[in-house]
């Protein structure tokens, strides 16, 4: 990763999320055995310091993934309790029958879960946590929001403030827009699985119109206050990538890029998904089991990449990072026409003007345009303007500067 932060800077990333980095039995790294070290397979505590500061020499955060609903069942804590159940750590565990049966992340026995409200393992959990905001670490990715108590989370916010003022806490709740608001005030933010999945409703599977997106979008994002941060997201390691869910079809992985970016909350970029990674098999095979690894697969580098898809990327992470302000503005619907998958809304702050069109038909497109003098900034798949209409080709999509 060292070696490849001109990459990661030329796409306009701002931060890192690095999945879990501490020694684990797994591949995923989910199971921790000790929340104070580096997994050896990974590098060395020496290697991932010198990372975080050639990170920040580039103007770029660094966010730990962590787990504080579940340890390895491999972890010393499980252990002992395990051996004794006279163990300090006994009461971090819940068991059922000792010291066969436990309370486990989903009913999986290697993922022993600990008791977020019990003083000791709330500490301890906090403490860890505490000691990589200490090593330069700016923050961090929670995964399984919804296990800790509500009131883990306030102490774990306030104790990470306490250290960095600037650190930021992003939770991973797969639930309902009622429980998300639930974490507003105790959390910065959390990652946008709601938005996720009416995305690859409208853009991967064809099965939501153009208007349907557009109610949704005003009620989601005027459900949640400005400052509470709901990252955005087209795939991630739990589940199919987008370019698989659509065939392959790059242009409709852009039009689903260039929405995502033009959206006011953060994109999120999982790797590979910029220059065509996609997998072998689907995460759930026909007996039922799941493989989350299919969507795991290495990085590709060199000619193995899309180059074009990588530069469609690159252009959007520069709009991005110079536009961003005016996709939090003030926003409407500029157009919309169901039976074609036409989608248009215009965006304005500080004076500046901006128009995401998109057509998510498989026919080309005519838009027309609000008054004014536009030009293209971004386009996906060759846009043309025509008097006063935007002509897009089918599943092609642009960003328009009104002049």
């Amino acid at each position: 990763m060292i070696e490849q932060l001109d990459y990661i800077e030329a796409l306009g990333a701002g931060a890192i999320w690095l999945s879990p980095i501490f020694p684990s039995p797994s591949h995923h790294g989910y199971d921790a055995t000790d929340f104070y070290g580096v997994e050896p397979r990974l590098g060395s505590p020496e290697e991932l310091r010198a990372l975080i500061d050639a990170a920040h020499a580039r103007g770029i955060r660094v966010i730990f993934d962590y787990t504080a609903n579940h340890v390895s069942q491999e972890h010393p804590d499980f252990q002992a309790a395990l051996r004794d159940p006279q163990s300090p750590t006994f009461p971090w565990f819940t068991f059922t029958e000792y010291p066969e049966t436990y309370v486990s992340f989903f009913g999986v026995r290697s993922l022993p879960q600990l008791d977020s409200d019990h003083p000791e393992a709330r500490r301890a959990m906090i403490a860890a946590a505490a000691h990589w905001l200490r090593q330069g670490v700016d923050g961090f990715r929670l995964d399984y929001t919804i296990g800790p108590s509500h009131a883990f989370w306030v102490d774990f916010r306030a104790a990470m403030r306490a250290i960095r003022p600037d650190s930021v806490m992003i939770g991973e709740a797969v639930d309902t827009a009622e429980m998300l608001h639930s974490y507003v005030g105790r959390l910065d933010g959390c990652l946008d699985f709601l938005l996720l999945q009416v995305i690859r409703l409208f853009f991967g599977f064809g099965q939501m119109r153009a208007s349907q997106l557009d109610t949704f979008l005003s009620r989601h994002l005027g459900a949640f206050p400005p400052d509470f941060v709901m990252p955005s997201f087209l795939d991630n390691h739990d589940m199919n990538r987008f370019l698989w869910i659509v065939q392959g079809d790059v242009r409709k992985l852009k039009l689903a890029a260039l929405c995502q970016y033009t959206l006011p909350h953060p994109p999120v970029l999982y790797y590979g998904t910029e220059v065509g990674l996609s997998q072998q098999l689907d995460v759930r095979h026909m007996d039922g089991s799941g493989h989350p690894e299919e969507s795991r697969l290495p990085m590709r580098w060199g000619a193995a990449q899309d180059a074009d898809l990588l530069g469609f990327y690159r252009r959007l992470g520069a709009m991005r990072r110079e536009t961003a302000a005016v996709w939090r503005g003030r926003r409407r619907a500029a157009h919309i026409d169901d039976a074609g998958g036409h989608y248009a809304y215009l965006c304005e702050a500080g004076g500046r003007e901006l128009l995401a069109a998109l057509n998510n038909g498989p026919g080309a497109g005519r838009i027309p345009l609000p008054e004014g003098d536009w030009e293209i900034a971004v386009e996906s798949e060759g846009a043309a303007l025509d008097g006063g209409d935007l002509l897009l080709p089918a599943y092609g999509g642009a960003v328009l500067l009104r002049r």
